[in-house]
């Protein structure tokens, strides 16, 4: 299977040189040239970003860290900053390499094959769906790049959900799924808050579901 590169990097030539030579490797290839570009992009699953830090538009640095944090695809910063300061600086956001302009094209293809070997061996399990980021290794849930705080109720509820998407939960199942650390029974009253309360931690509109979708009469399910 083809692995996605997204290449956000506003120089026209630039873009279409890196974007002829991953293609020649193999990879499928998405350009942008700007961080709006990139941002309609961002729904789509890639396995890696090649960013550039200035674009017309804003600072990649910027966008990495309020666009890309927490999701789980390796970055690779593009610039024409050189100083170690630079280096620094975009090591501590947390992108997985950087390389500064001009470069070899090979280099880069160097680059990004022992990322992505990286990032295979680190994987972890993750679920990701839109603006959504949930890493069950960590029991930790992003929104929009943002962490998003949950009970240990509500971790157990979002990964019965999560794990059964598309597959409709009888109350009885979610109950019985749900026990807390004490061994004590959850009670049907506590699943439906719990509910509630997990609908405002990921819905964008928690009055009109678009992921905890309640099948009347039933009980719930996850799309």
């Amino acid at each position: 299977m083809k692995k996605h590169i997204l290449v956000i990097e506003d120089d026209g030539m630039l873009n279409d040189g890196i974007a002829f030579a991953l293609e020649k490797e193999g990879y499928m290839v998405h350009s942008a040239y700007s961080l709006e570009e990139a941002q309609k992009r961002m729904g789509q699953k890639m396995n890696l970003i090649l960013l550039d830090i200035n674009l017309p538009d804003g600072d990649g640095r910027d966008f990495f860290k309020n666009i890309l944090a927490g999701q789980p695809v390796p970055v690779l910063f593009l610039t024409a900053r050189n100083s170690e300061e630079d280096m620094l600086k975009g090591f501590g956001l947390g992108c997985d390499d950087y390389i500064t302009k001009p470069f070899s094209i090979a280099v880069l293809v160097m680059k990004i094959k022992a990322v992505l070997k990286r990032s295979e061996r680190t994987s972890r399990k993750i679920y990701a769906e839109g603006e959504l980021v949930y890493d069950f290794e960590n029991k930790t849930l992003y929104r929009r790049g943002d962490k998003v705080e949950l009970t240990a109720l509500e971790v157990k509820l979002l990964e019965v959900l999560i794990s059964n998407k598309d597959v409709v939960l009888t109350r009885e199942t979610l109950l019985e799924k749900i026990w807390d650390t004490q061994e004590r029974y959850v009670e049907g009253r506590t699943l439906n808050v719990s509910i509630h309360r997990l609908r405002e931690k990921v819905e964008a509109n928690p009055e009109k579901p678009v992921h905890i979708r309640t099948v009347f009469g039933i009980g719930y399910k996850w799309e």
